[in-house]
């Protein structure tokens, strides 16, 4: 018969062939790391972030280019009805033309053939008028090409008759897009020549 002690020895042997097979010990404080005989766990492999999709490209700044007034060619005048008309540069494949009827100015667009006139005239209500000496174009530089969209004109009326020396200048933007319109009359005041680029470069819009 085995002695006592013997017998005592066997379940202090269980602890130690769990270990061997790998296994941490119930009692073991958390975390605890199990022994060099587990797993291996996987090499950590580097990832690069996948690369994000390249935002949209912003379209091309807007800006100004200028003509003049100043230069253009008559090609129709009869002085005894007050009356001329003149060939003045534009942009792009717009060329312009201004008649002067008794002391009333409008100015025509011509494009791809077609003629278009704005309407100044009854814009301002058929009071005495004439354009500015400037013209200026606004639309986008595309492959080294200006595109203009929009011209804005100074246009100065006399709305008292009583004071014909004292016109009120207006600016006027215009859209070029699909067919020439006048969009606003903006005033004399601050800002007047921003608000009128915030017109020509806004949405479409005809008076």
């Amino acid at each position: 018969m085995p002695k006592p002690h013997a017998i005592r020895a066997i379940p202090l042997l269980l602890p130690a062939a769990l270990a061997a097979c790998g296994d941490a010990p119930e009692d073991a404080p958390p975390n605890t790391v199990a022994p060099a005989t587990a797993s291996p766990s996987p090499p950590i492999v580097s990832q690069l972030p996948s690369p994000t999709p390249s935002a949209t490209a912003a379209p091309p700044a807007r800006v100004s280019r200028y003509t003049s007034l100043q230069s253009c060619q008559t090609i129709e005048l009869v002085p005894e009805e007050g009356y001329s008309r003149v060939a003045c540069p534009g942009l792009a494949d717009y060329r312009l033309e201004v008649v002067d009827g008794d002391a009333r100015e409008e100015m025509m667009l011509l494009r791809n053939g077609k003629q278009h006139r704005l309407g100044l005239v009854a814009a301002s209500s058929g009071g005495f008028s004439k354009l500015g000496d400037r013209i200026e174009w606004r639309g986008r530089e595309e492959n080294g090409a200006f595109r203009p969209d929009a011209i804005v004109l100074r246009y100065a009326v006399v709305e008292d008759p009583n004071e014909p020396t004292r016109p009120t200048s207006y600016l006027v933007p215009v859209s070029l897009l699909p067919t020439p319109c006048i969009s606003d009359r903006i005033p004399p005041g601050p800002g007047q020549n921003e608000r009128a680029r915030a017109i020509a470069d806004g949405p479409r819009r005809c008076l």
